[in-house]
């Protein structure tokens, strides 16, 4: 694939040089990750979807793969941490707390991510956006396991953070999807 989005199209010439563009946008959005308090938004995610939509080619079509693959990868991640954190704590007490959540993440681990992969193969969608399912099952682990979601009370315990995991991994990685997508409109490209 290479860089070849780079490359000012003959057909479309910028206004506005992609790396300017690029530049001017991640001026625009970190305020986000500064100034909001408990909200403010982990952009590393919005960033590594913004830099997918990139590696996918740069096009608006790339919403046909990026969007129904990522929540779908998330979701699967979310379900995992779910039922290892179940197993877990139904052997707790024969095996400590650690042991206990390490042996509910190798044991469901060979449902869940042998399902993944299998899925990659269920539509279109999926077989496009292989790139977008993982990064999904990964930003979601990434966001969950670091606790880059907004400072939320803890009723409703483990499950609850899981959830408002998802919630923020589905967003941001949206919102990176729109930032790749506006990033080429902000070029300004002239019509022929």
């Amino acid at each position: 694939m290479g860089m070849h989005w780079l490359q000012a199209d003959a057909s479309h010439p910028a206004r506005i040089p992609l790396p300017w563009a690029v530049s001017l946008m991640l001026l625009t959005v970190l305020p986000l990750t500064f100034y909001l308090g408990d909200w403010n938004l982990p952009l590393w995610v919005s960033f590594i979807v913004w830099a997918e939509y990139f590696a996918l080619g740069a096009k608006l079509s790339t919403w046909k793969s990026i969007l129904p693959s990522l929540p779908f990868g998330a979701l699967i991640a979310a379900l995992w941490c779910g039922s290892a954190t179940g197993m877990g704590r139904l052997i707790e007490s024969y095996l400590g707390p650690l042991d206990s959540l390490y042996l509910g993440y190798a044991v469901t681990n060979l449902f869940w991510v042998t399902l993944l992969v299998y899925a990659c193969q269920w539509t279109a969608s999926f077989r496009t956006g292989t790139l977008a399912v993982f990064n999904g099952f990964t930003l979601y682990l990434a966001v969950y396991f670091t606790g880059s979601i907004p400072s939320i009370d803890t009723i409703g315990g483990a499950y609850k953070v899981m959830a408002w995991a998802f919630v923020w991994t589905v967003a941001l990685s949206y919102f990176g999807w729109f930032l790749g997508w506006l990033n080429i409109v902000l070029t300004f490209p002239k019509k022929p």
